[in-house]
């Protein structure tokens, strides 16, 4: 199955679901909040979900093929305004990754801890012309350098029984 972003906002919203739940998607409209509201009977949260399908193949071609690096969008280079990230006012920031394995895990991070992690690291940022429509700029951290507590990092789960 070739997945995308709506794909893996399927996945997080089942999880999330069978986790008691109640999940609201973004409106069909522009909309830079978040993609997902999840409520329960004592809070309520709110994730932005990315899905990366070509971490791994990047990784292997740069002969590091365990060490991905993620792409996160903060500028759209047409308008010449913030995007991606720094648009957002989701709590969290969902990044899952199809594994070689065929496998979908899903690294959480508080959003605005990420982002804070993202502007004083001094990572590599690249414009998404390889792998998208050529339109925006986005660090390009790699994920080991992301799973400590300074960087937001929550987690991560395994959906890859999500979906089926």
């Amino acid at each position: 199955m070739n997945f995308t972003g709506k794909n893996g906002e399927e996945l997080v919203a089942e999880y999330m679901k069978e986790n008691g739940y109640t999940v609201t998607r973004a409106p069909e409209r522009v909309f830079f909040d978040w993609d997902l509201k999840c409520e329960n009977y004592s809070q309520e949260i709110t994730i932005e979900v990315k899905y990366d399908s070509k971490a791994y193949m990047w990784a292997k071609r740069r002969k590091t093929p365990d060490s991905p690096n993620l792409y996160i969008e903060f500028r759209n280079t047409n308008k010449d305004s913030d995007s991606g990230i720094l648009m957002s006012k989701a709590d969290f920031y969902f990044y899952i990754l199809k594994l070689p394995d065929g496998r979908n895990l899903c690294h959480m991070f508080d959003r605005v801890e990420l982002l804070n992690y993202l502007k004083v690291g001094n990572f590599k940022i690249v414009g998404n012309s390889s792998s998208g429509d050529d339109n925006a700029l986005g660090w390009i951290p790699p994920l080991h350098e992301l799973m400590n507590e300074y960087s937001g990092y929550r987690g991560t789960i395994d959906l890859s029984d999500y979906g089926q």
